[in-house]
């Protein structure tokens, strides 16, 4: 089943192009940065940033009409289907893991602790609704203005300027972002193709002219917002998760915001995958094993502060650098051999998962132990078994 027989009530690319930004500000947009940032200084962020906005941007035009969008879905169900089980398996252990260290870095009141609560709970309310409705991208367009308030509430406080100067002021000058480039190019370029949300939004926006202005505004411009406002707490996040932190936030009309921001935008992608994973031909018989896979990752979120340290990481943070080697490599290797090379054979799909697998050491050495120049021939690993094959001939 697609969104052709599903039209909403807009095809307004302003409101499509807020929909795609807050179902892509999940726990990658809005906790991967302040790692980053940690790790490499303003590098990081930047070899983050711009492929992530450019290459989800580029489905729009790369899909020149809803037709190209439908038949994308068609013909790669079942991997549209792990990717967003993998991203709500992904949601439900960060989500799980952070509340272990996050109060550290909002100091708030419990009367305004109680106002947020009931801000979050009010929009599970306004969620459901919306979908039945089919006003999500109106939702999303609150959303958004939402976390444009609390990005200038950012600047306007200085909770987070001390914090924010003792993260880049610690932060290695080195070669790692140079390393890892290439990894980001690869996962972000190919990655959005396999998010249904997008599919959605690009169905909706019926023609060639708003379906890149949809995906243009939604990740040039307001998506870019959101990766923006995560820079701006970032110190804070990285102080709490490895306990150094010195100067929390104490304003508590921002403190709340920020919260508010992290758990609203996490539970608009969370809604929004859950909604559209239903379209997909077969999804009522693989709840169950929805359910196990979400289930098992937030046991292991809640559990993961409990766990030994390993080459200077969390517990937390090797499993969250692990779900983002699904991103990294799993997926976009998918679309490398199986959409890249246009072809079905079952020496495609073996030649593929014989990538992964060598590929995968190297890159536990990049993310895993940070020596991220072993990410450079993972990555050529990929590439070369995908040449490979290309000039073979097909059978």
């Amino acid at each position: 089943m697609t969104d052709s027989d599903s039209q909403a009530h807009t095809q307004n690319p302003i409101l499509w192009g807020a929909y795609l930004a807050c179902s892509w500000t999940w726990c990658i947009g809005m906790f991967l940065p302040a790692l980053l940032l940690r790790d490499m200084g303003w590098a990081g962020f930047w070899i983050f940033a711009v492929p992530n906005v450019v290459g989800a941007a580029v489905m729009g035009w790369i899909l020149q009409s809803r037709v190209d969008s439908i038949r994308f879905v068609e013909k790669h169900p079942e991997a549209i289907w792990w990717f967003s089980v993998i991203t709500l398996a992904f949601h439900m252990f960060w989500l799980l893991w952070i509340l272990n260290f996050i109060r550290a870095a909002f100091q708030i009141p419990v009367p305004y602790f109680a106002g947020a609560a009931g801000i979050c709970s009010a929009f599970v309310f306004l969620v459901g609704k919306s979908i039945r409705r089919e006003r999500t991208p109106q939702l999303a367009l609150i959303l958004l203005i939402v976390s444009l308030g609390v990005l200038v509430g950012t600047f306007v406080t200085p909770d987070v300027q001390e914090s924010n100067r003792s993260l880049l002021a610690a932060a290695p000058r080195s070669l790692a972002p140079l390393w890892m480039l290439p990894v980001m190019v690869f996962g972000f370029m190919l990655c959005p193709y396999l998010d249904i949300t997008f599919h959605h939004a690009r169905q909706q926006l019926d023609t060639r002219r708003n379906g890149r202005l949809g995906f243009t505004l939604g990740f040039v411009g307001f998506f870019a917002v959101m990766i923006l406002l995560t820079t701006r707490y970032a110190g804070v996040i990285a102080g709490a998760l490895d306990g150094s932190l010195q100067t929390p936030i104490t304003t508590p009309w921002l403190a709340v915001g920020i919260l508010v921001h992290l758990l609203c935008q996490w539970l608009f992608t969370v809604r929004m995958h859950l909604d559209r994973i239903r379209t997909l031909p077969r999804s009522g018989s693989k709840q169950s094993m929805l359910l196990a896979v979400v289930v098992l990752s937030g046991a292991a979120g809640y559990f993961a502060i409990k766990l030994p340290d390993y080459a200077g990481l969390s517990a937390g943070e090797v499993i969250y650098r692990c779900f983002m080697g699904a991103y990294g490599l799993v997926f976009p290797a998918y679309m490398l051999y199986r959409v890249g090379l246009r072809r079905n054979a079952a020496s495609e799909r073996m030649t593929m998962w014989i990538a992964i697998a060598l590929a995968f050491p190297l890159f536990w050495l990049g993310f895993i132990e940070r020596e991220t120049l072993w990410l450079v021939p993972g990555l050529g690993i990929v590439l070369l078994g995908a040449i490979k094959r290309r000039i073979a001939p097909s059978k």
